[in-house]
C-alpha cells in the first residue's frame, strides 16, 4: 500500500510537473525474481505517451544494464555504475564517464589478493574476479538472460597471477563480497586512505567501489543537465542505501514498501513493494493522475 509523507493534493501537484522519471533496478523496478513486472511496463509506457521521458540508474555495470535498457524500451540516456557512466542506449556510447585511477586499481587489488577476499573488477571489454568467486555467479546469471534475449554478453575472465592483464585496461568499478565486519572495517579504512576511489553498499555485504565524488545523486543531476531538466521536473524511484543521493536531486522522491529505512526517512511518498508493482502504482496515481 502506498504511504503518503505529504498530501495527497501537494503530491498530485508535484507529480504534474514530472518530465523525468529515473528508476533503480534492483529492489524497485524489477521484482524479487529479477524481472520487470507487466504492471511496471504498462505504466511506463503510459508515461511516455504523455510525453515523460523514463529512465534507469543503477549501480550495474553499463554491460549489464543495457539488456534491462532494451527490455524497458529505453531509447537515449540512462545511468550506470552509481552515477560514474551516462550511456545512450541507441549506440552505447557514454557521454560522461568517470574511471578508476590505474595505480590505485593496482593497489586495490593486491590488498584484496592478500587477504582472500572475493573481488571483481569491471572494464570496458569485459569483468575479472577472483578464483572460487561467489559473486560472479550474478554476472553468469545475467549472462544467462542476454542469451536468451539475443543480447551481447559480457566476458568473464579469471583474474591471472599478478593483475597483469586487467592494469593495461581503465577500470570503473570494483567490488568486494561477502566480509566479516572486521574484513569490512579494514577494507574501508583502506579506501578511506586513497584519493580517488569511492565507494557505497548496493546490497548487503557487497561494497560497490568507483571513482570518487559519484554517486547516483550526481548521475541524476548530469543526466537532468544534459535533457535541460529542472531538480523539480524530476521523480526518483529507489529502495536502498546507494539510492538516497538520488533524492537530493529530485523533485518527487518515491521509496519502495521494501527499501531501507535510511531511505523512507527521506522519502515524500512511499509506495508498495517491488512485488506488489510499487513503481506502477505511484506513477499512474500520482504522475498521470489515473
Amino acid at each position: 500500500m502506498e504511504q503518503a509523507l505529504y498530501t495527497d493534493d501537494l503530491l498530485l501537484a508535484i507529480g504534474k510537473k514530472i518530465k523525468l522519471i529515473v528508476c533503480d533496478l534492483d529492489g524497485t523496478l524489477l521484482n524479487s525474481k529479477k524481472t520487470i513486472p507487466p504492471a511496471n511496463m504498462a505504466a511506463i509506457r503510459a508515461a511516455r505517451e504523455r510525453g515523460i521521458c523514463v529512465t534507469i540508474c543503477t549501480g550495474r555495470i553499463p554491460e549489464m544494464s543495457d539488456t534491462f535498457a532494451q527490455l524497458l524500451e529505453i531509447n537515449g540516456l540512462y545511468i550506470a555504475v552509481n552515477g560514474a557512466f551516462i550511456v545512450d542506449s541507441r549506440d552505447m556510447s557514454k557521454p560522461y564517464q568517470n574511471y578508476i585511477n590505474s595505480e590505485e586499481v593496482r593497489q586495490f587489488l593486491l590488498f584484496c589478493a592478500e587477504r582472500g577476499f572475493d573481488h571483481i573488477a569491471a572494464t570496458s571489454e569485459c569483468c575479472y574476479y577472483s578464483k572460487g568467486s561467489y559473486r560472479i555467479r550474478r554476472l553468469e546469471a545475467y549472462n544467462e538472460l542476454a542469451k536468451e534475449n539475443n543480447f551481447k554478453q559480457i566476458p568473464l575472465y579469471t583474474f591471472d597471477s599478478d593483475y597483469s592483464e586487467i592494469l593495461d585496461m581503465q577500470v570503473y568499478k570494483l567490488m568486494i563480497y561477502n566480509l566479516s565486519e572486521q574484513e569490512l572495517d579494514d577494507a574501508k579504512s583502506f579506501l578511506d586512505s586513497l584519493s580517488s576511489m569511492g565507494y557505497t553498499f548496493s546490497e548487503p555485504n557487497l561494497l560497490d567501489i568507483f571513482a570518487k565524488g559519484l554517486n547516483k545523486g550526481t548521475g541524476i543531476q548530469n543526466l537532468a543537465r544534459m535533457m535541460d531538466i529542472k531538480k523539480e521536473e524530476v521523480c526518483a524511484f529507489a529502495d536502498y542505501d546507494n539510492d538516497i543521493p538520488m533524492f537530493d536531486a529530485a523533485g518527487l522522491s518515491v521509496a519502495m514498501g521494501n527499501g531501507v529505512d535510511a531511505l523512507k526517512n527521506q522519502a515524500m511518498l512511499i509506495t508498495g513493494t517491488n512485488d506488489q508493482n510499487g513503481v506502477a502504482m505511484a506513477i499512474e496515481r500520482y504522475i498521470l493522475g489515473v
